[in-house]
């Protein structure tokens, strides 16, 4: 290994006159280290980012880190070997190169690029790390060829993660940029085939079930309302036969019964706590008249609604005369 090589601390580590002053490091003061197999990467102090423009005409041998590692040419080509493989990279390519990957960096024509190092270790802490985990596994370019759904997006990020880093002198945006990151590794997620977005069909589904979610919860803060098949189905935007096929499907039981299970638990509720009248309590349910009112209810109960009230109110006694003798028991206890 030449002296050349060796010198440098990082593959793209150093800056000097012919770096532009705009893509000058953001924190001057970098400690240098020897090159060799593995690396320990330069971040910038007290971040873990390190941005660095790249306009330099040489070679760097086999070394690796545990930050992953991102390279866009603006100028030319740049060509890095990573075991028997050879990836020859061109303005405008992404070149993801995995942590902890052994590579090299063969230079063979003047130009410049933007190399980006990054500690991504708490992307494993993240849900869809399982649709990255792949992807990370080996180096990837993406290109508008490659992934032209999400290139542009992607390359623009990056853009946006260059003007925040290289913005001040002292000071480093590290959370706007990893904000930037995270969008472009939630594009990058969507590549893997685990990654299953939302076909039309069940997309379909789920618009179904949010039309029908809304209307359920209409019916049970206004079932004392007039709610006729008729209304329901021009609520959630379908034909009434229609509509009672897909109510049945999304609640195991019919538009009628939903609303009349919804109006009896409402009547129970006010025949056993309220003093309200049974007539009272029928129009509040939603029932137009008595007579259908302790008709259904006898149907669904078993009981007239003033004898539920009778069975209720007795229980209640009966509870009321057991928890009276169990507390006069125990005070007897005490004494």
């Amino acid at each position: 290994m030449n002296d050349e090589i060796t010198s440098l601390g990082t593959p793209h580590d150093e800056y000097d006159d012919s770096t532009p002053i705009i893509y000058q490091q953001p924190v001057r003061q970098f400690s240098r280290k020897v090159l060799v197999d593995s690396e320990d990467v330069d971040y910038v102090p007290d971040t873990s980012i390190r941005i660095l423009y790249n306009n330099r005409l040489r070679n760097y041998a086999p070394h690796k880190h545990d930050a992953l590692e991102i390279c866009i040419p603006i100028e030319n080509e740049y060509k890095y070997i990573i075991g028997t493989k050879s990836y020859t990279i061109t303005p405008g390519d992404i070149f993801f190169i995995p942590p902890n990957t052994l590579h090299e960096i063969e230079c063979e024509n003047e130009g410049c690029r933007f190399i980006y190092l990054f500690n991504v270790s708490f992307l494993s802490h993240l849900f869809e790390y399982r649709f990255l985990s792949e992807f990370l596994k080996e180096p990837h370019v993406i290109n508008e060829a490659s992934n032209p759904g999400i290139y542009a997006k992607i390359y623009s990020a990056f853009m946006a993660i260059n003007d925040q880093y290289f913005m001040y002198e002292n000071m480093v945006l590290e959370m706007s940029i990893y904000s930037k990151l995270l969008e472009i590794f939630s594009l990058i997620a969507t590549i893997s085939p685990q990654f299953n977005p939302i076909r039309i069909e069940d997309a379909k589904r789920k618009d179904r079930y949010a039309k029908f979610r809304a209307l359920i919860n209409h019916i049970n803060s206004h079932f004392m309302d007039e709610i006729s098949l008729e209304w329901a189905a021009d609520y959630v935007g379908f034909s009434k036969f229609h509509f009672a096929r897909l109510f049945k499907d999304y609640t195991d039981v019919t538009f009628y019964d939903y609303l009349l299970h919804r109006r009896m638990q409402a009547a129970k509720l006010m025949l056993s706590d309220t003093d309200k009248t049974v007539t009272e309590i029928a129009f509040q349910s939603g029932f137009n008249n008595l007579t259908s009112f302790t008709r259904s209810f006898k149907n669904v109960t078993g009981l007239t609604p003033s004898q539920y009230r009778m069975k209720k109110a007795g229980l209640k006694i009966a509870h009321d005369e057991i928890l009276a003798e169990t507390e006069d028991g125990e005070e007897d206890q005490e004494s």
